[in-house]
């Protein structure tokens, strides 16, 4: 089926008002979890729930080759967001955990996931608030297609 004209135009323009309205969002958090930036972020979050990450976990998470995560691994290492060790059990293997400034990062990321979580659903009923989930899955879905 195809999207009418006029639907098309406002999909096109709500996308672009949400995608700004992410960015803005993203960028604020960023700034108050250390001044990092996205990438820096979804690797303290990703340790943070896992406690101690091995250096080609991370690289797999992220998609990313795993001199490109070396180089922003060794920033947050110097910036003491992240320590880095060799494995007890392998030394071959490097393994990385959150030091204290990271572990105040994750805690005000995940502060930051909530209060943007409450934001956007508060105003909305239960069931509201699954069908906007389940709709935004759907858009996901359409959009990976």
């Amino acid at each position: 089926m195809k999207a009418e004209a006029t639907n098309a135009e406002k999909f096109i323009s709500a996308m672009y008002n949400l995608s700004s309205a992410i960015k803005t969002e993203s960028e604020h958090c960023c700034k108050l979890c250390g001044n990092l930036n996205e990438k820096e972020l979804f690797i303290i979050d990703f340790i943070g729930g896992k406690k101690s990450v091995k250096m080609s976990d991370i690289a797999d998470f992220l998609q990313a080759p795993l001199s490109t995560l070396t180089t922003i691994v060794d920033k947050l290492v110097a910036n003491k967001f992240l320590l880095r060790y060799n494995s007890s059990d392998d030394r071959r293997v490097v393994k990385v955990e959150l030091d204290r400034k990271g572990k105040a990062s994750y805690k005000e990321f995940n502060n930051q996931k909530e209060i943007m979580a409450n934001k956007v659903l508060g105003h909305l009923s239960e069931v509201e608030q699954g069908i906007l989930i389940t709709n935004l899955m759907q858009l996901t879905a359409s959009m990976n297609k």
